[in-house]
Parts: C-alpha cells; sequence; structure tokens
C-alpha cells in the first residue's frame, strides 16, 4: 500500500515535469484610457414620517429619530415646543421625552416619570416598549440621584458630628491640662519660711 502511493506521487510529480510552460506574450496596453460613464442608481429619497401614536415600523423610526435629533438641540426644541399652541397626546409625548432628559431638575424627571408609566399603558404596545427605555434609564438616574442625596446628607451630619466631636475633645484637653497643672503644684513641696530663730 505504502509503495503504491509513493510511485503514485512519483508518476504525478514526473508527469508535472514533462509539461510545457506556454509562453505568455506580452500584451501591449494602449495609452488610451477607456471611459466607461457608470450611471450611479439613484438613492430612494428618505420618506418623512410625522409622528404619530401608532405602532407602524416607520413611525416607529421616526420617534428613534426624534429621540437621537433632539439631543444636540434640545433648549431649541423645548422652545419649539412651548411655541406650539397644540396640546395634543403627541405634544404631550414629545414633551414629556424632552422632560426626562438629565439636566431637568430632580422633582421635575420624578413627576414626569409617573405621568410617563401612566402614559405608556395607553399607547400601542411596540411604541409603549420604545419608550420604556427612556423610562427605564429615567428610574435608574433617580435612583442613583436619591442615592447620591442621601449619601450627601449623611455625610455631612457625620462631619458636623465630627466637628463637635472635636470641639469637645479640646474642651476636655484643657480640662486636663489644668487639671495637670493643679497636680504638679500639689505635687512640689512645700518651701518652709526660715526663722530667725534658726529653727
Amino acid at each position: 500500500m505504502r509503495t503504491c502511493i509513493h510511485l503514485s506521487v512519483l508518476l504525478l510529480l514526473s508527469g508535472c515535469q514533462t509539461l510545457q510552460t506556454p509562453v505568455v506574450q506580452p500584451v501591449a496596453v494602449s495609452t488610451e484610457s477607456v471611459t466607461e460613464t457608470v450611471e450611479p442608481v439613484p438613492e430612494p429619497a428618505p420618506v418623512e414620517t410625522t409622528l404619530a401614536i401608532s405602532d407602524d415600523s416607520n413611525n416607529l423610526k421616526a420617534w428613534v429619530q426624534y429621540r437621537s435629533s433632539i439631543l444636540p438641540r434640545l433648549n431649541d426644541e423645548r422652545e419649539l415646543l412651548a411655541a406650539e399652541n397644540s396640546n395634543d397626546a403627541i405634544w404631550q409625548l414629545k414633551r414629556t421625552i424632552l422632560q426626562l432628559h438629565p439636566d431637568t431638575p430632580y422633582l421635575s424627571r420624578l413627576r414626569v416619570q409617573m405621568q410617563l408609566s401612566e402614559q405608556l399603558q395607553l399607547l400601542p404596545a411596540p411604541l409603549a416598549q420604545l419608550l420604556s427605555w427612556d423610562l427605564a434609564f429615567n428610574q435608574k438616574l433617580l435612583e442613583a440621584e436619591s442615592a447620591v442625596s442621601a449619601l450627601t446628607r449623611l455625610n455631612a451630619q457625620q462631619h458636623d458630628n465630627i466637628e463637635r466631636l472635636q470641639k469637645t475633645n479640646r474642651e476636655l484637653q484643657k480640662k486636663i491640662d489644668a487639671l495637670t497643672q493643679i497636680e504638679a503644684q500639689l505635687n512640689q513641696p512645700a518651701v518652709l519660711p526660715e526663722n530667725n530663730n534658726g529653727r
């Protein structure tokens, strides 16, 4: 078996050596440039979907785009929203999203958090799931801010306690020093006045 394999490999190699390599003639390259014009396929224009309260995929994309587009121009969007005179569900949802931004004061975001949790129950499921991310993020942020606030209060209380204890320590140290001086005076031998009588 081994010999057969060696013989077949040897025959294969000797057969490859007997093959002649074809001589390739160099091809003359013309200096003329061949230009083919390929017309680009026009991309379809993005369809601008207006925001609505629906579970349509285009509408969900529009809400995602709205949320990402307001980040760099948050104050401008707040002013535009304040200038609108409508008070429909879309306006309320936009206002809620804007008020969930972390630069909004804590108490305002806490109030909006409760309002949004009620609003999510009335929205279509896909839109509610999309906005529940904002709700969850805001909840975590509120919890973290509450913890920081509580720790700051605790830290301030402990700082006050330390200052009070240091003041008490200084007062006690003064009393100890005074008692030490009194004890030192009592332990000194009393100098008796000399009598002129020689006694």
